[in-house]
């Protein structure tokens, strides 16, 4: 590990967390937030990562033949995906519209030489408060913890079973 990744940690509080929350994925995601917060295709690149995870376990918990979905993404991709959810009444009509604007983003974010977020992109979604690239961190921790805060009865125990009292270790 780099210097600079430990002295990322500590001044995160990673190192004064309880060892049986630092397995919990959802906060492992939010640490590699941290670690990446000033690279903005980094940024999008891994909260697309963790938003897609958690699409997907929706569409696993809804779904009846969540399977065929969730494991053929040539037929189901994410815009599919977000879709159906959408159609379920999972994501309300303004959360699809951000989500799939965040595909969007990723995609020119995994496939364009060269990308920064700029405010003309933040403006075609993103409240007034997100509207600025400096807050552009702040906006994928709100995307992340405000999905994540909807369904925490079916992703707390997938995702975070240290943090809701559901961890083999206590």
């Amino acid at each position: 590990m780099s210097a600079d990744n430990e002295k990322s940690e500590r001044e995160s509080g990673w190192d004064n967390l309880p060892e049986h929350l630092k397995h919990d994925l959802i906060l492992q995601v939010f640490k590699e937030l941290s670690l990446v917060k000033d690279h903005s295709r980094l940024l999008v690149l891994v909260t697309h990562g963790f938003i897609e995870l958690l699409v997907n376990a929706l569409i696993d918990h809804h779904l009846k033949n969540s399977k065929k979905v969730t494991s053929d993404s040539r037929s189901y991709p994410h815009s599919t995906k977000l879709l159906i959810l959408n159609e379920l009444g999972l994501l309300e009509d303004q959360e699809y519209k951000v989500f799939d604007w965040f595909r969007k983003l990723r995609n020119k974010a995994a496939h364009q030489p060269i990308f920064n977020v700029t405010k003309s992109e933040l403006s075609k979604i993103a409240t007034e408060e997100f509207k600025d690239p400096e807050n552009f961190y702040s906006l994928c921790v709100a995307l992340i913890g405000g999905f994540w805060n909807q369904h925490v009865p079916i992703f707390g125990p997938k995702y975070a079973p240290g943090a809701v009292g559901e961890n083999d270790d206590s």
